[in-house]
């Protein structure tokens, strides 16, 4: 059934999440895998072949088996609202209507990226946006999460870097404890963190966070952080143990 009159939202970080004229859309697992891989699909290309996408999604079947899953699917797609996907005979595609959190995370990174003058953006959705489709085992998935994961972290840290440039280091330092709580052994946010505090005049600050970083890289890893970060606080890089003081 279509709602002409309803937008059309699909939400993938934190959990699948469909959303039609603001309601909760309830579809099978099946349906909502071709949904999510369509829409990440769509990061690269705009449509995709029928037989590649059964072949990727039902990878234990034989081709005529996962040829009629996919047909089922897209029936159940369809049935809930006409405007989730478009397609022919041989390709199929996610409705350039739909609106997929992802997509505005993923221009956002590259807006930020691409645009190395640009005013920093300060967003609460860029720094702390959740996984994608947690819990989700899926093969296909493994590499779009890695790669929009990357692009979040790397994203982050340029905006941070613009706003310590404008001496705006509280926001700055908020965008990157967000990004050192998801990959505490990132030295380039550690850096730029460390930076931030000296910035805004707290060296106690920044000598607590290479003491702590320093303690978690030689847990972890049996490694230390690089000299420049010690000569940053004033602190030369010690011989032995973990941290400064």
């Amino acid at each position: 059934m279509a709602h002409p009159d309803g937008r059309v939202s699909l939400s993938l970080l934190g959990g699948f999440s469909l959303r039609i004229a603001n309601a909760p859309v309830s579809l099978p697992l099946h349906a909502r895998r071709v949904i999510a891989y369509l829409s990440l699909d769509k990061l690269g290309a705009h449509d995709c072949d029928r037989t590649v996408l059964a072949e990727r999604l039902w990878t234990d079947s034989t081709s005529e088996r996962c040829r009629g899953s996919l047909r089922t699917a897209l029936w159940r797609i369809r049935s809930a609202d006409s405007r989730l996907i478009d397609g022919d005979s041989d390709r199929v595609w996610l409705a350039d209507d739909v609106e997929v959190d992802v997509h505005r995370l993923r221009r956002q990174a590259e807006r930020i990226l691409t645009d190395a003058r640009g005013e920093p953006e300060h967003s609460q959705f860029l720094a702390h946006a959740e996984e994608l489709l947690p819990g989700w085992d899926e093969d296909w998935l493994l590499l779009a999460r890695e790669q929009l994961r990357q692009m979040r972290l790397h994203a982050s840290e340029v905006t941070a870097r613009r706003l310590r440039e404008r001496e705006r280091y509280i926001e700055a330092i908020d965008v990157l404890l967000a990004v050192v709580a998801e990959e505490p052994l990132r030295e380039s946010a550690q850096r730029l963190l460390i930076d931030a505090h000296l910035g805004e005049g707290n060296v106690f600050e920044a000598r607590r966070q290479l003491n702590g970083y320093a303690r978690l890289l030689w847990t972890e890893l049996g490694l230390r952080p690089s000299p420049e970060l010690f000569r940053k606080v004033g602190l030369v890089m010690p011989v032995q143990g973990t941290a400064t003081h």
